[in-house]
């Protein structure tokens, strides 16, 4: 391609998440708009992206917007390859996937840019399909990541089986689509306790120190069996995850005071949602 052409192209619209990015067919190769791919790698602007490309990997093409025609700068295949790699965006990596995994096979393929069947329709529908599926999947596995690989088809059936019941479906793939965020924020949240799976050992320890009366003490081991006696406040309250969820579930007075709950709430909310964008990134990885 020229360094500019005056031929008008046709645009094959794609979405990149939340972004469009638009595709052109110039002498039966791809090239992409560069302010949407800058846009899509986080990069400032385009020209930011696009000095450091070779003359032959960028250009100007006249593309057809809603205002009508118009002259942008384009980037061929190489050059978005060279933009993707000088990026340190997390966006970079799932960027390249997506276009080299699924909108240039299907261009090559036939000419223009074809969603995989089902896709959009089953995530804008009634239930988020095989696709929100596939997504919770790759969740749940990352929560049980940590297990011995013995136990980690017991945990993945647990995570399931809570969510299932959370959401009243039978299967994840028939929870309602509006309920995609909230099913992904209840696995990122599920605590999964290795007490569950794992068999603790028996220690056989003689308990070797002298106390205060109507104190607590925490009683704990290191590596070499030596003791650690740690005095606990009175107000201590010693429990597990869901303990403490059980507790906090009971009717009747919380039992912690009402300003310290506010402020509990407003740090789980926040934890919830950095846990949920981290195991989404992963995911997506």
């Amino acid at each position: 391609m020229p360094n500019s052409t005056t031929a008008v192209s046709n645009v094959i619209p794609f979405r990149f998440e939340t972004k469009e990015v638009r595709t052109l067919l110039i002498n039966d190769q791809p090239w992409f708009v560069a302010n949407d791919v800058s846009a899509a790698l986080l990069y400032s602007e385009a020209s930011a992206m696009t000095r450091h490309l070779d003359d032959d990997e960028k250009g100007l093409s006249i593309v057809q917007t809603l205002g009508g025609d118009q002259e942008m700068l384009v980037i061929n295949e190489s050059g978005l390859y060279s933009a993707i790699l000088r990026s340190r965006k997390a966006e970079a990596k799932r960027f390249k996937k997506w276009v080299t995994a699924e909108v240039l096979p299907a261009i090559r393929k036939t000419g223009r840019y074809e969603e995989p069947v089902g896709r959009m329709a089953t995530l804008i529908g009634q239930t988020i399909g095989t696709d929100g599926f596939h997504m919770l999947a790759a969740l749940v596995k990352g929560k049980v990541s940590g297990l011995p690989k013995a136990v980690q088809r017991r945990a993945i059936s647990k995570i399931w089986s809570q969510a299932h019941a959370a959401f009243g479906v039978r299967s994840a793939a028939d929870i309602p689509a509006e309920l995609l965020d909230s099913a992904r924020n209840f696995v990122a949240a599920y605590v999964v306790l290795e007490g569950e799976y794992i068999k603790r050992k028996q220690l056989d320890v003689q308990v070797d120190f002298k106390g205060s009366p109507h104190s607590r003490y925490l009683l704990s081991l290191d590596e070499q069996g030596r003791q650690r006696v740690e005095l606990l406040p009175h107000d201590t309250m010693v429990m597990n995850a869901r303990q403490f969820i059980k507790a906090m579930s009971t009717a009747g007075d919380a039992m912690i005071p009402t300003e310290q709950l506010l402020e509990f709430m407003a740090v789980a909310v926040e934890k919830l949602r950095q846990s949920a964008e981290l195991q989404a990134a992963r995911a997506e990885a």
